[in-house]
């Protein structure tokens, strides 16, 4: 009997583990609530949600029966040590750790001592001025305008150009609230020139100058051009400025949807470089785009100051004077003549003092002669207006523009764009109001023929030809040392990922 309820006990468990199994294994513990509604199945699983979280609120830990820890007073300076061991000190400057806080051996000073000497890097912003600047650094008003005198001594200040570091070296006050005086002052005044101010035994301050060798030799890069020109030009590391000016004077001229893949594209721009490594980019000088070998279109700027533009190479030639019939847009109809007419918006006749010229709007707007712009603005019903005085008693006037192109005072050239086509002022539509003026009075522009030069006079185009030269006899990126040569030299399609 006893082996037999040895043999029989251990097979109790095991059945009844089977059996708990095969009930369980059929029952949902996880019954989606949105689905099957009001059945068994989800009232069940509605009692198991129930059910869990009641027995998470029983089990839920008091907060009741633990120890009360009374806080203690503390002295000031154990209050000090204490706070020094927390993140308090952020506060106070970051001082952390338990040395940080005030002990009894802790003095106050009745007055800090100040340095000796006080060096500072200030420098001149947009629309500010060196004694302004010199003043927020704490310099005296005497110092300041000794050092503004020794300055002008050397340079112009209004030269200075805004960015311009000065380095100022400031003694040691005479007492206690008074100004540092100024023993030394540098900047870098020009490109090519660096000023020291030093304080002389009188008082005063002795200026050296200090002329810096500057290498001028023009930069010229050439580079293949592959599915952007920009960015070929970047890959031969050509300045962003020089960029800039090449597409605009490029696309002037020749449209760049006409530069293909493949193409070489040459420009030469003032470059200055100074001993220690600075570079001044400044204007460019000569563009060129080379396809299949030949030469799509070469420029050259010429002319002096504001009036400097591109000129193409290949339409400079020996000057041809004749007297024509020059129009101020290119393909315009006449729309309204010179001459007495039925105003189209104010209803009545009066005299028209000029030809009106039907053009797109945005169309150039060129001068039809060589001449001084002496008004820019709006001028009544003539809205954006531009007049322009040709010498000899003519002049010419341009109204209803969009925007204009020239400011008063400037020189420009026969053939120069001055403004674009607009509706401005008493208009109907986009025109351009073309007048001319000879000794004050109006006259019919239709019956009116300016000088038209062909080319340039020969001592000018001879200069012209000169400095074309010049342009190409420039080194390929001498500008740029060895690597940036290498890169101007190549820059295929293929290297330009910037």
């Amino acid at each position: 009997m006893a082996s037999r309820a040895l043999s029989v006990a251990p097979v109790l468990p095991s059945a009844l583990a089977a059996r708990m199994q095969r009930a369980l294994r059929g029952f949902d513990f996880a019954t989606d609530l949105a689905e099957e509604i009001g059945t068994a199945r989800w009232y069940r699983g509605l009692g198991l949600m129930l059910g869990g979280i009641g027995l998470a609120v029983a089990l839920w830990p008091g907060i009741g029966g633990g120890p009360v820890i009374a806080s203690q007073s503390m002295d000031a300076i154990a209050r000090e040590q204490w706070r020094s061991q927390t993140v308090q000190p952020l506060l106070y400057g970051g001082d952390t750790g338990q040395r940080m806080g005030p002990t009894s051996r802790l003095v106050p000073l009745a007055q800090a001592p100040e340095r000796p000497s006080l060096d500072l890097s200030v420098m001149l912003a947009q629309d500010d001025s060196i004694e302004a600047m010199l003043g927020r650094a704490g310099v005296s008003a005497a110092d300041n305008g000794a050092a503004r005198v020794a300055l002008a001594s050397a340079v112009p200040l209004d030269e200075i150009a805004p960015g311009t570091r000065f380095a100022l070296h400031l003694g040691q006050a005479a007492g206690a609230g008074a100004p540092r005086p100024l023993e030394s002052l540098s900047l870098r005044a020009r490109f090519d020139l660096d000023l020291t101010l030093t304080r002389s035994a009188a008082g005063g301050f002795v200026v050296a100058r200090h002329v810096l060798p500057v290498d001028s030799t023009p930069l010229r890069i050439r580079g293949v051009a592959g599915a952007s020109v920009y960015r070929a030009a970047r890959a031969a590391g050509a300045p962003m400025k020089a960029i800039q000016q090449f597409l605009a004077a490029i696309d002037a001229h020749l449209s760049l949807d006409q530069v293909h893949q493949g193409d070489v594209f040459d420009m030469v721009v003032d470059y200055k470089r100074a001993p220690d490594g600075q570079v001044e980019v400044g204007d460019l000088q000569y563009a060129a785009i080379e396809s299949g070998g030949h030469m799509a279109k070469q420029l050259l700027r010429w002319g002096k100051g504001r009036d400097a533009q591109f000129y193409d190479a290949s339409d400079m030639a020996e000057s041809r004077a004749t007297q024509a019939l020059v129009m101020p847009v290119a393909g315009a109809r006449i729309s309204s003549g010179f001459g007495l007419r039925l105003h189209p918006i104010l209803g009545f006749a009066r005299m028209h003092a000029g030809t009106d010229l039907a053009a797109p709007w945005g169309a150039p707007v060129y001068a039809v002669a060589d001449a001084v712009v002496n008004f820019v603005g709006p001028h009544g019903g003539h809205g954006n207006y531009i007049r322009l005085d040709h010498g000899g008693a003519v002049s010419t006037g341009y109204g209803h523009l969009s925007r204009f192109a020239v400011s008063p005072g400037m020189r420009v050239r026969a053939g120069q764009v001055i403004g674009y086509v607009g509706s401005t002022g008493l208009s109907t539509g986009p025109h351009l109001h073309y007048e001319v003026f000879r000794g004050g009075a109006p006259v019919d522009p239709m019956s009116v023929g300016f000088t038209v030069r062909a080319g340039v006079d020969r001592a000018e185009l001879a200069a012209f030809r000169a400095r074309l030269g010049q342009m190409l006899h420039v080194k390929p990126s001498a500008g740029l040392g060895p690597v940036g040569a290498q890169m101007a030299m190549r820059a295929p399609a293929s290297a330009m990922p910037y």
